[in-house]
């Protein structure tokens, strides 16, 4: 098997934050619905999953500057995914969605 590249990684780390999007944008869509509380627990801790395990294959010779800048972002935004998940996990009101925080994390 090939030696993964830094364009390949940098693809990666990109699905990978957009798997995380899409769980916050489920988390906005299900609030205040009860019901939909373990639904949108197991697919936003899907989404950190897949995150970490995509993070974790990437080799050193792919760790380009913008390799890794890119996979700072995308941490601070599983971050920011892991405190909301932990949110609605606890059913505490978490105030507005602080989104635009990370829209422009492609640095």
């Amino acid at each position: 098997m090939p030696e993964m590249t830094s364009g390949t990684a940098l693809r990666q780390l990109q699905q990978a934050q957009a798997g995380m999007k899409k769980a916050r944008l489920t988390l906005r869509l299900a609030k205040g619905d009860a019901r939909a509380t373990a639904r949108v627990l197991k697919h936003g801790w899907e989404s950190l999953a897949t995150a970490h395990r995509l993070v974790a294959t990437i080799p050193l010779a792919a760790a380009t500057e913008p390799v890794m800048t890119k996979q700072l972002a995308v941490q601070r935004y599983a971050t920011a995914l892991l405190v909301r998940l932990r949110r609605v996990l606890r059913q505490e009101d978490s105030g507005p969605d602080d989104d635009a925080d990370f829209e422009n994390e492609d640095a």
